[in-house]
């Protein structure tokens, strides 16, 4: 299903750094700087109540801001490669995470699907990659080094930190959290929490349960030592066309930070929204369970420890831009700021992300691009777009094709108001048979594997604490959404659609 839309959708508001020529002329540079795990709303920009995030917002301020972008789904590596693809998941078969120690997804091939970075490598440009990857081994691409499973330390960074702060130096810290091997300072709630939820048996998530003040400075935590590199880089390749992208772990879990920003935000100002009492399914998730065990106080804890993570990431984020109009680069370069996914931030009791919902919480993104004199400043596009539109965008502003047969589109037209014909549904997936359609009005969540049937008013119910799909008075609108979403699936390629293709209100009875 597609709308019509007219300017109303646009208004104001370690790499190996491959052989290329000199810069030519008008050619636009790259800089994606992306998190992991970032709430929708965690920016002053979009309503952060807790925070300023200046460097952030700057971006949008001097850009546009797309306040209806999702992610594909509310996983890491699937959603990464979905950025660099324009594929869905069902596509690009990164379906889980990419893990060494549990293989069980195979990571991303450059051989079948060509990437945004290799395409501009081929293409002459400086291609450059710091901070966390999440889809295999770097070095099986054409325009990277060798660099194993790199997540959020930097190569070297164990022999940097032991020779600036010895872990010996805490050796008999009574803390039993550790980051980084060293001592995590937790108030009395999250101690109790983190002793309960480790000992519950086979509990392979137990080390979210670390929530608190880390003993290291900030100047020596590892996404400083990101940003350090990423600089480097833009100082080695101001004469060149480049495409770099910077990807910082926070405020994805160990939610650890140090002073100053541990205590920026007041935890009896947070403010937690959506009902307790959730679905079974989402019952077992190590999110609802740890927030049970850790209580209100413990979830404050954890709320506030993430915004001063987000607002240590905007201070490197600012780090970066300033070096940018330093080197007069800024005219020139396309910054884009995103997140792979959303977390629950104690929405519905939930630390972190590790349930099975689609919660707005979860899929909606920080989306923000700017490119002065191309994009214009306080644009603010209003229809849904997803990750699968990254790599048509930024392929479009450098003046080169998108591969045939990707599932994005290039964001360019609604950036610059034109009339396009445009999708009016966000959809999600996730590798248990799961799937979610969803509209400005509605959210549908459809699911074999598990079974479920969830369909939520978004205009009365912002919060999805009511599942509709039992109501007699919601029965047409379930309907129209399950075959909108099996449209979609059947238009998208998605294996399932054709397992999907059932009345739906022969399927109720386990709400999401």
């Amino acid at each position: 299903m597609f709308l019509f839309v007219l300017g109303a959708f646009a208004v104001a508001l370690g790499t190996r750094h491959c052989l290329a020529a000199p810069r030519e002329s008008g050619r636009v540079n790259v800089l994606l700087l992306m998190t992991d795990e970032q709430h929708h709303r965690s920016l002053s920009l979009t309503g952060n109540p807790y925070i300023q995030t200046p460097n952030m917002d700057r971006i949008g301020r001097e850009g546009v801001v797309f306040t209806n972008a999702t992610c594909v789904t509310p996983f890491c590596s699937p959603s990464r490669a979905s950025m660099i693809t324009g594929l869905y998941p069902h596509t690009h078969r990164i379906l889980l995470n990419v893990s060494p120690s549990r293989n069980r997804q195979p990571p991303l091939d450059p051989n079948k699907f060509p990437t945004t970075e290799v395409i501009l490598h081929r293409h002459g440009y400086k291609t450059a990659h710091r901070g966390k990857w999440h889809l295999g081994d770097k070095g099986d691409f054409p325009c990277y080094e060798s660099w194993a499973y790199a997540s959020r330390k930097p190569r070297g960074y164990a022999r940097f930190l032991q020779e600036h702060l010895p872990a010996k130096k805490f050796a008999n810290h009574p803390s039993p959290g550790r980051y980084l091997g060293r001592p995590v300072e937790m108030i009395p709630a999250v101690l109790e929490g983190y002793r309960k939820f480790h000992a519950i048996p086979n509990n392979r998530l137990a080390y979210i349960a670390t929530i608190g003040r880390t003993v290291i400075p900030p100047e020596l935590l590892p996404e400083t030592q990101i940003t350090n590199q990423a600089i480097e880089l833009l100082e080695r390749h101001a004469k060149d066309n480049f495409f770099i992208t910077v990807s910082w772990s926070p405020p994805h879990d160990l939610w650890v930070i140090p002073e100053p920003y541990y205590s920026l935000v007041d935890r009896a100002t947070i403010r937690l929204h959506g009902t307790r009492d959730l679905p079974p399914w989402d019952q077992r998730g190590a999110s609802k369970r740890l927030g049970d065990i850790m209580g209100e106080p413990g979830i404050r804890e954890y709320v506030a420890i993430y915004h001063g993570m987000v607002k240590y990431i905007d201070d490197q984020v600012g780090r970066i831009l300033r070096k940018l109009d330093e080197l007069g680069l800024s005219d020139n370069t396309l910054v884009i700021f995103t997140t792979d996914h959303g977390d629950m931030v104690g929405a519905h009791g939930c630390i972190g992300k590790s349930i099975a919902g689609f919660y707005d919480d979860l899929v909606r993104i920080p989306l923000l691009m700017r490119l002065p004199g191309r994009i214009p400043a306080g644009r603010k596009v209003e229809a849904p777009v997803s990750q699968i539109d990254f790599m048509p965008t930024i392929l479009d502003y450098v003046g080169l094709p998108a591969p045939e047969n990707i599932h994005g589109r290039s964001l360019r037209p609604l950036i610059e108001g034109r009339e396009v014909s445009w999708r009016d549904h966000a959809f999600c997936q996730r590798a248990d048979q799961l799937r979610m359609l969803r509209t400005k009005r509605y959210k549908y969540v459809f699911g074999r594997k598990p079974h479920v049937v969830a369909l939520y008013d978004l205009k009365a119910d912002p919060n999805e604490d009511r599942n509709l799909a039992d109501d007699p008075a919601h029965a047409a609108e379930l309907r129209s959404m399950h075959r909108r979403l099996v449209e979609v699936m059947r238009r998208d390629g998605d294996p399932l659609a054709a397992a999907f293709d059932v009345d739906p209100l022969s399927e109720q009875g386990s709400g999401l």
